[in-house]
């Protein structure tokens, strides 16, 4: 048997008979199925209340076990008695859509940082699910050897402190993050970020913006850890970040669990929000509703720019009425296509409009070693508009506020 017939599974989804019917939901699972390597065997769907044994009928589960998978993969999030009833049950494993995600991420992190967090927000999700477990176990519902005593009560605080220790870790890589970002500045540099909902077309943006050859594939969750490119746009040095892509539903702690990755969205000077026009209205309006939510919850304080990508499939009628139905989430957005390159002057131009201005400075400075090499490092990372040579160098300039804080220990302004 191939690793590939080995990872075969049935989709579940539980739709709520008040709610408008929803396909895109289902698209999403198998979507995100296909990214964690599954080879999907059937998709089931079900309009009905709740069920709080099973989530959906169990006439369905056993519906979708005739398929003989491998795994149950539910769209909607399961407790921890449901995944107990489920498994114990049918004899299967069973996973819902968050856990899928996590698997996705796990496949994909390929840095220290990126495993930590993977690692944190699948510890966020065991520890209630192993407490809740602790509890159904007391209550005889699965006695023997796997029945509750010291060992799982031992498990569930060997969770807690696990986590405990990651976040620490996970604080020295943000606090390393903070140095990187205010050199960065200092060097003259304005921090510019993508984001977006996943699949969105954010490192063919980077690519196209920067020249660089970013792995882009039509996936979701294709970028987990941060990605810095440099470019010049009419003289701004700028560094460009992709990172990340946003999905709906997502749990805060799993944003907890990736705060330094998304350090670097909250902290940009600019964010470039990218939206996939290809997408119909209904499914674009609900990408971007989660994206903002998303910016809202990284805390995003610094302008957005909202980059429609994928323009160039689209007729000029219907681009105008997509654009006109989601002008109150895109006021005044850049139309583009990235693995085309229509649009990107206009991109380039916007960023340049909204990035802050900078700042005209006047520094003196002595006649030293030390001071003679921070003038010829000012030619790198500021605009000089001239230099006088008096009885101390005059030095008149345009940049940032940290590039001129980082020249207060040579001289005086």
């Amino acid at each position: 048997m191939s690793l590939h017939d080995y990872k075969t599974a049935v989709l579940l989804m539980r739709e709520d008979p008040g709610q408008p019917l929803d396909p895109y939901r289902m698209e999403e699972l198998r979507d995100l199925a296909g990214a964690a390597g599954y080879r999907v065997l059937a998709e089931i769907t079900q309009r009905r209340d709740r069920d709080h044994r099973f989530q959906i009928g169990r006439g369905k589960i056993a519906e979708a076990t005739s398929y003989n998978p491998k795994k149950l993969i539910f769209y909607n999030p399961l407790s921890p008695t449901q995944v107990f009833n489920i498994s114990a049950e049918f004899s299967l494993q069973v996973i819902d859509r968050f856990n899928l995600i996590l698997e996705i991420f796990a496949s994909r992190a390929s840095t220290r940082e990126a495993k930590l967090q993977v690692e944190l927000a699948k510890l966020s999700y065991d520890a209630p699910q192993v407490r809740s477990a602790l509890a159904l176990k007391k209550r005889g519902e699965q006695p023997g050897f796997r029945g509750a005593g010291a060992y799982e009560q031992s498990m569930y605080h060997d969770i807690r402190g696990r986590m405990a220790k990651i976040r620490m870790e996970l604080k020295d890589v943000e606090l390393i993050g903070e140095d990187r970002r205010q050199l960065r500045r200092e060097r003259g540099f304005d921090l510019v970020c993508l984001a977006g909902y996943t699949n969105a077309g954010k490192s063919t943006l980077l690519n196209a913006l920067t020249g660089s050859s970013v792995t882009a594939r039509d996936q979701p969750f294709t970028t987990l850890s941060p990605t810095t490119r440099a470019l010049e746009i009419k003289g701004r040095r700028i560094l460009l970040t992709d990172t990340v892509g946003f999905i709906d539903d997502l749990p805060h702690f799993l944003i907890k669990a990736f705060r330094s990755t998304l350090a670097e969205i909250s902290q940009a000077d600019l964010v470039l929000l990218v939206a996939d026009m290809s997408d119909s209205y209904e499914i674009l309006r609900r990408k971007l509703v989660a994206s903002h939510k998303a910016l809202w919850d990284c805390g995003v304080c610094a302008p957005v720019i909202t980059v429609l990508n994928k323009v160039d499939g689209l007729g000029n009628s219907e681009m105008a009425q997509k654009k006109e139905k989601i002008e109150d989430l895109a006021p005044n957005p850049v139309l583009v296509s990235a693995s085309c390159g229509l649009g990107l002057a206009d991109l380039s131009e916007r960023i340049c409009q909204r990035l802050l201005p900078l700042k005209e400075y006047q520094i003196r400075l002595p006649y030293t070693s030390q001071s003679l090499s921070q003038l010829s490092r000012l030619y790198e990372t500021a605009e000089l508009l001239q230099v006088s040579y008096e009885e101390e160098m005059v030095v008149r300039l345009k940049g940032r506020k940290e590039t001129v804080a980082r020249l207060k220990a040579a001289g005086r302004p």
